[in-house]
C-alpha cells in the first residue's frame, strides 16, 4: 500500500484512476457461474454520510462475482465517525480491511496519537467532495440579506449584521472535520480569538447532535447560521422537504472534505480484494452514484443534472490555502 509523502500538505489532489468503462458500466466482466470458495469477505469503516453510496456501490461491486483466488469478494460497508476509526488506529485497535475517513486530515491526526505509519498513509486518493459551508434556514438568510449580510466567514465571527444576530453553531473541531476547517478559515480571515473560541465551543450542540437540528428547533425568530457540508444539508432537505435549508458559500473560499480510500489490511489476499473494490469505487458508475447522494468529484465539479436536483453549483467552489499539518493539529486541539 503505497502512500504519497507530503507531510507539509494534507489535501493533495489524487490523480483519477482510469478504470471505467463506456456507458457508466463497471470495470469487471460479470460472472454468471458460482464461485468455487468460500466467499471472502472484505470490511470498510467509513464516515457515516457516505455509507448509504457506498453500501450501493458494494451491492453493485458483489453482483459482479469479483474474484481473488477463486474466492467472489463480499464487501460490508460499517458506519463509524473519522474520529473515532483515528482514535483506534492510535490505540492498535481496527480490525476493518480498508477506510473512508471524511478527510485525509484525520491520518494526520491518527498519525500524530500514534498510529503505525506502516498502516495508515499520509495521503491517499479521494473518492468524491463536499464543500464545507455555512447555513441556515430560508427566512433567516432572507432576514439576514434584507439587513446586509454576504455569505462569508466573517458573518460566523460576528455574529451581527447592521445590528441583526445570529445563533451560530459549529461542531467540535476535535469530532469533525467541518470544525476543523471552520477554524482554519476563521484563522485565515483575522485570527482566532479565546473569545471567539469560548463563545463557539459553548454554544456546540450535544454530542451525538447534528447541527442541522438547530435549524428544526429553533425559535420562530432566531436566525441560527450552522458550520456543516453540501452533502449534509442536501441529506437534511431529503429528509425535510417543507423546511430546506439554504447553503451559503463563504465568498472568501472554502475547503474540501475529499472522503479518500485507503487499504489498511496487511494480508496479501485482501488487499487484492480491497484494491479491486478500489477500482470499482472510482468508475463513472460511482461516480454517479455519489453525485445522487450529494457529493462532487474529487476535482470539486458537480454533473448538471444532480446540480439542479440538489440546488448547488456545477462549477468547484472557490478554494481557500490547502492546510498544512500544523494548522489541522492546531484546530483539531483549539478548543481544549
Amino acid at each position: 500500500m503505497a502512500a504519497w509523502r507530503r507531510p507539509r500538505l494534507l489535501l493533495a489532489v489524487a490523480a483519477v484512476l482510469a478504470v471505467a468503462v463506456g456507458g457508466g458500466a463497471w470495470g469487471f466482466q460479470a460472472l454468471t457461474e458460482p464461485c468455487p470458495g468460500a466467499p471472502l469477505p472484505v470490511t470498510v469503516v467509513a464516515q457515516p454520510e457516505i455509507v448509504p453510496a457506498l453500501r450501493d456501490i458494494g451491492d453493485r461491486f458483489g453482483t459482479q462475482r469479483h474474484r481473488v483466488q477463486d474466492r467472489c469478494v463480499e464487501v460490508r460497508v460499517v458506519a463509524e465517525e473519522s474520529a473515532a476509526t483515528a482514535a483506534a488506529l492510535a490505540g492498535r485497535r481496527v480490525r476493518a480491511d480498508a477506510w473512508v475517513p471524511s478527510s485525509s486530515v484525520w491520518f494526520t491526526v491518527a498519525l500524530d496519537a500514534g498510529a503505525d505509519p506502516g498502516v495508515v498513509p499520509e495521503q491517499a486518493g479521494p473518492l468524491a467532495g463536499s464543500a464545507v459551508v455555512l447555513a441556515t434556514t430560508r427566512a433567516a438568510w432572507e432576514e439576514l440579506r434584507r439587513a446586509g449580510a454576504e455569505p462569508s466567514w466573517r458573518l460566523l465571527r460576528s455574529g451581527r449584521v447592521e445590528g441583526v444576530g445570529v445563533a451560530r453553531r459549529m461542531p467540535d473541531p476535535a469530532s469533525h472535520a467541518t470544525g476543523m476547517f471552520a477554524m482554519i478559515a476563521l484563522d485565515r480571515e483575522g485570527g482566532v480569538g479565546d473569545r471567539l473560541v469560548r463563545e463557539l465551543r459553548d454554544a456546540a450542540p450535544e454530542k451525538g447532535r447534528s447541527v442541522l437540528d438547530e435549524l428544526l428547533t429553533a425559535e420562530r425568530f432566531a436566525r441560527p447560521l450552522v458550520v456543516t457540508s453540501e452533502q449534509a444539508v442536501v441529506a437534511h432537505n431529503r429528509r425535510n422537504e417543507p423546511n430546506p435549508a439554504v447553503v451559503l458559500m463563504p465568498r472568501e473560499g472554502t475547503l474540501m472534505l475529499e472522503y479518500p480510500f485507503t487499504g489498511l489490511t496487511k494480508d496479501p489476499v485482501r488487499l487484492q480484494a480491497v484494491d479491486a473494490f478500489a477500482s470499482a469505487l472510482r468508475s463513472r458508475a460511482a461516480r454517479q452514484t455519489f453525485q445522487r447522494y450529494g457529493f462532487r468529484a474529487p476535482d470539486g465539479t458537480l454533473i448538471g443534472t444532480y446540480a439542479s436536483r440538489h440546488g448547488l453549483r456545477e462549477t468547484p467552489p472557490r478554494a481557500l490555502e490547502l492546510p498544512t499539518q500544523d494548522d489541522v493539529l492546531d484546530a483539531h486541539a483549539s478548543w481544549r
